[in-house]
């Protein structure tokens, strides 16, 4: 049996991991208990130090992108919201809900490579330009595929695009091939597309959007994911949580929640 226990002290923190292993005198019945006791403090002090780094390197790179796209301004860090409440609502662990927040928030990093003038074009996008928005999402996974993560960060936002019927890009994947983390940050990209407001045009209602992902069970998305959103929305307050979204953003204008 192995327990953690923090102690704190004058002197400062001291994590203490225990481990208590039954002693058998004759194989069978138990005689006593040997208890070993590490010390590791420094160990859990530099994993918490590495991970608020990371956190803070993350909110950097979205702070750029948000800069370069004003009309879209917080949509990666409403993806990672969303993407989160999702996972936790599937009952994922813990490196798969943090693996949706982080490809949540980075997956238009490759924004940075679109030429400012097509972010901010008001007018529809020509189809030249819809394949290099679509195409800076597999940028930024091309950009972070060096970082070390504890999941499959730089791979789920390369299957974001994939479709469940396997229509999608770049790789054609469908159905179970799909990461169960990318397919969760797809049904929350799509969501946060529909109901946030543009400077140019209003958000749709959560009804919907809902009705708009429904829509897309077992052909663009998994029905898993959908049925996680839509029980958030309505059971674990995710309405009021981000009526928010539906807000007008105008150049500058900051109303992250």
């Amino acid at each position: 049996m192995t327990e953690w226990r923090v102690e704190n002290k004058e002197s400062g923190r001291r994590v203490v991991k225990s481990d208590r292993i039954p002693l058998r005198s004759d194989g069978t019945e138990i005689s006593g208990v040997l208890m070993i006791l590490e010390d590791i403090t420094d160990l859990v002090d530099e994993r918490e130090r590495r991970a608020r780094i990371l956190r803070e390197l993350v909110q950097t790179c979205v702070a750029v992108v948000d800069r370069r796209d004003p009309f879209s301004a917080h949509h990666s860090a409403r993806v990672a919201e969303v993407a989160r409440a999702i996972a936790e609502a599937m009952h994922l662990d813990e490196a798969a809900v943090a693996t949706c927040d982080i490809a949540g928030a980075l997956m238009n990093l490759g924004k940075v490579t679109v030429p400012q003038d097509v972010l901010t074009k008001r007018e529809a996008l020509s189809d030249d330009e819809l394949a290099m928005i679509r195409q800076s999402v597999l940028t930024s996974a091309e950009l972070i595929e060096g970082v070390e993560f504890e999941g499959p960060v730089a791979e789920t936002i390369r299957q974001i695009q994939e479709r469940w019927d396997g229509a999608g890009q770049p790789a054609a994947l469908a159905g179970e091939e799909i990461l169960p983390t990318a397919r969760i940050v797809a049904v929350a990209n799509a969501f946060v597309g529909m109901v946030s407001a543009r400077a140019y045009r209003p958000g749709m209602s959560f009804d919907e959007a809902a009705k708009a992902l429904m829509s897309g069970t077992g052909t663009a998305f998994d029905n898993r994911p959908i049925s996680a959103l839509l029980h958030y929305l309505d059971i674990e307050g995710g309405r009021k949580r981000w009526a928010h979204f539906g807000v007008p953003l105008q150049d500058g204008q900051d109303t992250a929640q």
